[in-house]
């Protein structure tokens, strides 16, 4: 199974997939990594794989109720080398001292993704950026080498940093309602050998198959967890060796 959105999926991922919803800026947002046990077509039993530190368990099982707003995108392995300019992409991103960035999950958003969740902020200890890829040089073949990738983005706030320095920071707006403090910026991201890379597709609740494993974003309605918006792993296809007669 691939790695996922924590997300927001601020995700992922960050009201990163899902733009719409009610319910987003009513209750904070918590995102779950988690198997499906059962779906009986409006609740989802859930056991948690992992989860904000402090906030539940491994193993933990909790229910889920799905809105008809709800989005449902699947999530199938990739490779960097697969993004090419234009292309509209995401990364969690960790910074070093030096504010350099390192990718630790890659994903590149189907068309009808576009736009979502762009902008540089974080979630929990790590940061998600989401904008146009500009350039990209894949992990060399030999996997020694790291690669890169640059996103330009859309953010809401130009923050100074001193000796001249700024930075484009938060989610970008509704181009109607944009501040005149909006603003864009590019950030470079190193891309280790080994960063997950995931290609993000729209789905129905037809992805939500016992065992499979989720990336909820949920917040609560009353006394019932609802999600807004679901990332599901689709599971790699292993070829079984052919068998000689």
């Amino acid at each position: 199974m691939i790695s996922t959105l924590r997300f927001l999926i601020a995700c992922i991922a960050a009201a990163v997939f899902w733009t719409g919803a009610a319910v987003q800026a009513a209750e904070p947002m918590l995102r779950v990594k988690a198997k499906l046990t059962a779906f009986d077509g409006q609740v989802m039993s859930l056991e948690v794989l992992s989860s904000p530190a402090g906030v539940m368990k491994a193993g933990d099982p909790f229910t889920v109720s799905v809105l008809p707003g709800t989005r449902y995108v699947g999530s199938d392995k990739t490779s960097l080398a697969v993004l090419k300019p234009g292309d509209y992409a995401g990364a969690a991103v960790t910074e070093g001292r030096d504010r350099a960035l390192t990718a630790q999950e890659i994903y590149l958003y189907a068309p009808d993704l576009r736009g979502t969740g762009e902008g540089r902020f974080p979630e929990g200890d790590r940061l998600i950026v989401n904008g146009t890829v500009s350039a990209v040089q894949p992990v060399s073949a030999d996997g020694k080498q790291a690669g890169s990738l640059t996103l330009h983005y859309r953010g809401a706030l130009l923050s100074g940093l001193g000796r001249g320095k700024t930075l484009c920071e938060g989610r970008a707006a509704p181009p109607a309602y944009a501040s005149a403090l909006a603003c864009e910026g590019d950030a470079v991201l190193a891309v280790p050998p080994g960063a997950p890379v995931a290609a993000l597709t729209v789905g129905d609740r037809s992805l939500l198959t016992v065992g499979s494993t989720l990336t909820v974003a949920m917040t609560k309605d009353g006394d019932k967890n609802v999600t807004p918006g679901v990332v599901v792993e689709k599971p790699e296809i292993v070829e079984k060796p052919q068998s000689t007669p």
